[in-house]
């Protein structure tokens, strides 16, 4: 059955691709697509399939027309946006580094809670927020370290 709460991962993916394409230049948006797809839309489908097909932490529910092999069709979509602007916005400055990771650990965690709101996905209880926010600390701290040594980019 369709309801509002399925426009959820539609409307944010349109807010994060736009978003992108407003922000990130034309020049260096294909570069940060790139870290996008790798970390973030193929991070999504591994860690959706270890969190949920084989540990059974979590679980995609009520994905209506965008139910594909378990797994919500937008999510790698809305994953590969969103670490196109994580990346983009970088802080140079270690510190600013350390805590724009953490921020955006407990961004996504909320955003976890959120999309549980909207009964679109669930979790065991013991899930989140702790062991949640050490993955989504893990995962974003990976991005920062793929893109500073493929990139070469100086964090001081």
């Amino acid at each position: 059955m369709f309801t509002a709460t399925n426009l959820l991962y539609p409307v944010f993916l349109l807010i994060v691709f736009s978003l992108t394409v407003i922000l990130i230049p034309r020049e260096v948006y294909k570069k940060y697509m790139i870290y996008g797809m790798l970390v973030g839309g193929l991070g999504d489908v591994l860690s959706v399939f270890v969190y949920q097909n084989l540990l059974g932490f979590m679980w995609f529910k009520n994905q209506g027309l965008f139910y594909v092999l378990g797994q919500h069709a937008l999510s790698p979509l809305c994953w590969t946006f969103t670490v196109m602007i994580f990346l983009y916005f970088l802080p140079a400055k270690r510190f600013f580094l350390y805590v724009y990771t953490l921020a955006w650990a407990m961004a996504s965690v909320c955003y976890g809670y959120v999309v549980q709101n909207a009964k679109l996905f669930d979790f065991k209880s013991w899930f989140y927020p702790i062991p949640a926010f050490i993955a989504f600390l893990i995962w974003w701290s990976f991005a920062v370290w793929l893109y500073s040594r493929t990139e070469e980019t100086v964090i001081s």
